[in-house]
């Protein structure tokens, strides 16, 4: 796709983004809900390719697979920051995304997608650190997990690109809303024994709002071999007077610390 033609794609997708989330907007009574869910879950789900209009959103899911073909790359790893947890998954970082995207990146700058889900939050986003902005992932293989965890930012979006229709299966999301991440002794054990644990399915095409930096959550492992493939997007809060924001996880996870020394 060429530059100019890129451009008039971005353009007319934020035109149709902008009239679509106007719509719900207008609908107060399901926005009320969606803001009352998000704030007592950490969590709300936009089901059955609801969230955008459905040509974008299945553009989005053509465009993670293109990306997964061509760059992704296996990990297996411990993190200690969120208590030696496991994460095992084929993923695709920020810079292969925003190199080989076009419509991901354009989504995550979006100023009416950005305007809709401050709305639900009651909070201004903002663009987090480069590196966590957009990532895929891929669980395949038994045992394939994104362990327990919180985010480094408030806001994040998963986008279901494929899922495992049976939840015994595998790939199932589980939360403890409203917990706190002590980096240095994250107690992930204490929240699970001492909170009600909520859970949550997921089929292709849905996409959720998570509180990710306060809800710890994680993927179920996968039982058998299948598919779940995800979009991760995140946002910062533009409010956000951290002046540094560590990101221990991530450079574990996606080797972050190692690309930036190669890059230098």
């Amino acid at each position: 796709m060429s530059e100019q033609t890129s451009s008039l794609v971005i353009e007319v997708m934020e035109q149709q983004l902008a009239k679509h989330f106007q719509a719900i907007l207008q609908d107060e009574n399901r926005m009320k809900q969606i803001r009352n869910e998000f704030r007592r879950d950490g969590y709300f789900n936009f089901k059955n390719f609801s969230f955008l209009p459905k040509r974008i959103l299945e553009n989005v899911h053509s465009e993670v697979h293109a990306l997964l073909d061509e760059y992704s790359v296996r990990r297996d790893v411990t993190v200690p920051s969120t208590g030696n947890t496991y994460r095992k998954m084929y993923n695709v970082n920020q810079p292969e995304i925003a190199e080989g995207g076009t419509f991901i990146p354009a989504l995550y700058q979006s100023e009416s997608l950005r305007n809709f889900l401050g709305n639900i939050a009651g909070d201004d986003l903002a663009s987090c650190w480069e590196q966590e902005q957009y990532l895929i992932t891929k669980l395949s293989h038994p045992g394939d997990t994104h362990g327990w965890h919180w985010g480094d930012y408030p806001y994040t979006m998963i986008w279901i690109i494929e899922a495992p229709e049976d939840p015994a299966i595998g790939g199932v999301l589980q939360c403890v809303p409203h917990s706190e991440w002590d980096k240095q002794n994250p107690q992930i054990w204490q929240y699970i024994l001492n909170n009600p644990i909520k859970s949550y399915h997921h089929l292709k095409g849905d996409v959720y709002f998570l509180k990710s930096d306060t809800t710890l959550h994680h993927v179920v492992p996968i039982q058998q071999e299948t598919t779940r493939i995800i979009l991760n997007t995140c946002w910062a809060s533009a409010h956000d007077r951290r002046t540094d924001v560590a990101h221990e996880s991530i450079e574990v996870i996606w080797d972050t610390k190692a690309r930036s020394a190669e890059e230098a």
